[in-house]
Formats: structure tokens, sequence, C-alpha cells
């Protein structure tokens, strides 16, 4: 095989001599030279519509590598929606480091998060700030997919006010106290009901009646916004299990007051929202398309599943 290759540029170069020496003037240079240059064009023009995409790529690759990019830390990754935003964020290849912040590393071994990124264990928004903070140090951005989970009818109230509540302000106390450059927070379509008008939807009343979550949401998210830390607050409407079918709607706050959201769907929102400081400050309400009671809402923005997240805040 390697004498073949040898001699080919040889047998080439022969063919070449021998049509000069018979005075052929091929016509078929001229053509090679078009097809060459059809070709070439065509390159240029597929190089010129991905280049941008391989450019972010290889950039996003590169921080990481230095250890300029952030390093994120996930509160709650073991909730159905947590453990799906540790997985689009170790993906997304924007994060020197991906940590899922569980409070039992057992439970997490058994989710096989440990197969996707490091896990800290024994963390808990309800535990002392001072222990919090010494947990977030070194971190850029935490990501808090906590929410109160129903039971015990006669412990709701106390659950969502510990979870939702007093948990959202340990975040923001322990993020302020160590520095953490944003904190992205997972909270609910018609958290703030009362003042967008929504009390009497049937949207509020059902939620609200689980210890009051709502109520208690809002004073987690109002807390969080006076801390002083950058954050993003991302507000999804109803959650199911499924893959995502239709497009993404996004709105700002105090909009939705129905409509479901693919969990995966909320992942990738969740994670593009953590690498992208155009957020800082906002709340988005988000749900799919044609999953509202009455259509989808006037003045929101409808997103291709396909669509560059990099599109959903501009």
């Amino acid at each position: 095989m390697a004498r073949a290759v040898a001699r080919a540029p040889v047998a080439v170069a022969r063919r070449a001599s021998s049509a000069r020496r018979s005075g052929a003037t091929s016509r078929r240079v001229p053509r090679c030279a078009a097809a060459t240059d059809a070709l070439g064009s065509g390159i240029t023009r597929r190089v010129a519509l991905v280049a941008p995409v391989l450019l972010r790529l290889v950039a996003d690759a590169a921080d990481a590598r230095a250890g300029t990019a952030p390093r994120v830390l996930v509160v709650g990754s073991t909730g159905a929606t947590g453990k799906l935003v540790v997985e689009e964020l170790a993906k997304s290849g924007k994060a020197s480091a991906v940590v899922a912040g569980v409070r039992s590393a057992e439970k997490a071994k058994k989710l096989g998060l440990d197969a996707v990124a490091d896990v800290a264990s024994g963390v808990d928004v309800t535990r002392d700030v001072g222990e919090l903070t010494r947990q977030f140090e070194g971190f850029d951005v935490v990501v808090v997919c906590t929410g109160f989970v129903p039971g015990n009818p006669l412990k709701m109230n106390a659950a969502a006010h510990e979870v939702d509540n007093l948990g959202v302000r340990h975040v923001a106390d322990a993020a302020r106290d160590a520095g953490v450059k944003k904190v992205v927070l997972i909270s609910s379509i018609l958290t703030n009901g009362p003042a967008m008008g929504a009390a009497d939807t049937a949207g509020y009343r059902i939620t609200n009646a689980f210890g009051r979550v709502l109520e208690e949401k809002l004073e987690g998210e109002n807390y969080l916004r006076a801390s002083g830390v950058p954050w993003v607050i991302i507000r999804p409407a109803g959650l199911k299990n499924d893959e995502p079918k239709q497009p993404l709607v996004l709105t700002g706050e105090d909009v939705m007051t129905s409509g479901e959201i693919s969990r995966a769907l909320v992942a990738k929102v969740m994670s593009a929202a953590a690498f992208d400081d155009r957020t800082n400050g906002k709340v988005y309400e988000i749900a799919e398309s044609g999953s509202f009671v009455g259509g989808d809402p006037a003045g929101g923005a409808k997103f291709a599943l396909d669509t560059d997240p990099a599109s959903w805040f501009a």
C-alpha cells in the first residue's frame, strides 16, 4: 500500500508531461478551474454560516479550560427539574465546573448525578446561613431548583414557608456573603397573582391552596430582589415530565395565568439564563405554545424548540 501511494504523484507528473510534449492544450483545465471555483464558493458560504457557532463553541471551551468560565452550583439537584438543570449545564460546556448541591449523597448516586457532575452533599437551604455561605464560596453562579413538596396537610404551610420563603432568603444572604455573582431562581407563574388581578383564577386558588405556596414564593422573590446579589427569576407554568413538543413562549413578569411546560425545556431556559448577563434583574415567565386557556398571551415571544437560546433574551 505504501508503494502505491508513493508512485501516484509520479504517475500524475508523467501524464502531464506527455500531454505537454504532444502539444495538447486540454480544455479540461478551465473546466477544472471553474469547478474548483464553484466548490470553493460553496465551502465559503457554508463556513460563513457555521463560523459564528463554531467560534462561540471554541471560545466557551477555551474559557472552560482556562478556568475563566463560571463555576456553577445547583441547589436542589435531586429534584425532578434540578437533575435536568445539572445535565443541561454540564452539556453546555460554558462552565468550568458544575456541582450538584444535594442534601443526600446517597440519593444523588441513585439518580446517577455523580456520573454527570461533581456532587456536594449536605447542601440544605433550610440550614444555618453561615454553613450555606461556606458551601457557596468559590462559586460564581448559584442555580436554585428547590421547592416544597406537598405532603402532610397539617404541615404544608410550615414546609412551604421554610423552603420557598426562608430557604430563598438564606440563599440570598449566603450568596451575598460568599461573593456569588448571580443567583438563578425557579419560581412559578401567578406568584404575584393578587397584584395582577388573578387572585380569583382557578390556577391561583388551586396552587396557593397547597401551603399558601405562592404567597411564600413572593416573599422569597422580593427578598432576593432586594439582596444586592445579581439575580434572574424563571417562572414556569405547570410542569410536566414529557419532552417539549411545542414552541417556547416567553413573557415578562405577571402575564401568564395558565399554561404548561416540559421540565426539560425549563432546564434549558435556566441553563441559558445562568450564562447570559442580559437576564440580570429580570423575571421571565415561560410555557409551551398552545397550552394556555384562551390562547397564547398577547405580546409573548415565541421560539421554535431548535432556536439558539442566545435569541431568547435579546
